[in-house]
């Protein structure tokens, strides 16, 4: 399965508008909330790397906190939207912008190079997504911090039985290896937790931290321009379910936080 192709402004400009609604927006903070505590303190751990950064979320808040940040994405009209969402921002000069493919990080960086590696919703457009993370991790310093997040099989599951009643559907779910994506209709890959895992621990990660990501919230009928005190609350009661097993497992999403381990030879999987 190839990535899916987003090449077309038309493409790009309909997923930056997904993330401006409520299920993108909560994707997005949640997902940046959980990693943030994780973020290195030493002033000199400051390089980070957004793989397949998108619109630039992720990057803005890194540079704003002062790190150096690589904005990798093989889409030039994402990269473009992400240029405009940098100089909105205090931090555009400490944003860089690379436009290749994440199959190509073992050639543009040297070993050991980032403190800081974020890596969302990449990896199910991928037709292989384990020899990716075996460059993320090749590019990784000893300790250093990345961030993942991709799809949670049983959540596709929970939303076709929910969303659709269409029993079949979350009955084939619940071995499929991809479902239908609902923005783009193409296929996307879904994983289960315990193949994240797994996924990881081969290219040498540590997994430090688990979360669920949109836990409940794609089940009601909330308004997308959402905000105040009506946004914190459905936040706050996302982000607390996440961080429990129990809730996590049924989640839309799956983010797992890892580091390198002192151990890891930072060498891509077999293929």
């Amino acid at each position: 399965m190839r990535r899916l192709d987003t090449t077309r402004f038309q493409s790009a400009a309909k997923y930056a508008s997904y993330l401006k609604t409520l299920a993108g927006r909560l994707r997005s903070e949640l997902a940046w909330e959980n990693l943030r505590c994780f973020l290195p303190q030493d002033a000199a751990a400051r390089r980070a790397l957004d793989v397949g950064g998108g619109a630039g979320f992720a990057s803005v808040q890194l540079a704003e906190m002062g790190f150096e940040v690589v904005l990798l994405d093989s889409c030039e009209e994402m990269l473009g939207i992400a240029r405009q969402q940098a100089e909105a921002s205090s931090a555009t000069g400490r944003i860089s912008f690379c436009h290749a493919d994440a199959e190509r990080l073992h050639e543009l960086f040297t070993a050991g190079y980032f403190d800081v590696v974020v890596c969302h919703n990449l990896l199910e457009y991928l037709e292989n997504p384990h020899i990716v993370v075996g460059h993320i991790a090749r590019v990784m310093r000893e300790n250093a911090v990345v961030s993942v997040l991709l799809r949670n099989r049983a959540g596709e599951v929970l939303r076709a039985a929910i969303n659709s009643a269409d029993c079949k559907l979350a009955a084939a779910n619940l071995s499929a290896g991809t479902v239908t994506d609902s923005l783009f209709g193409q296929p996307v890959r879904v994983f289960a937790p315990e193949d994240v895992r797994s996924m990881l621990a081969r290219a040498g990660l540590r997994i430090v931290a688990e979360h669920g990501v949109r836990v409940f919230s794609d089940y009601l009928d909330l308004p997308d321009d959402l905000t105040g005190e009506a946004y914190r609350q459905v936040f706050e009661l996302e982000r607390t379910l996440g961080a429990q097993p129990q809730f996590a497992a049924i989640a839309r999403y799956t983010q797992v936080i890892a580091r390198r381990s002192s151990t890891s030879s930072g060498q891509e999987p077999a293929r």
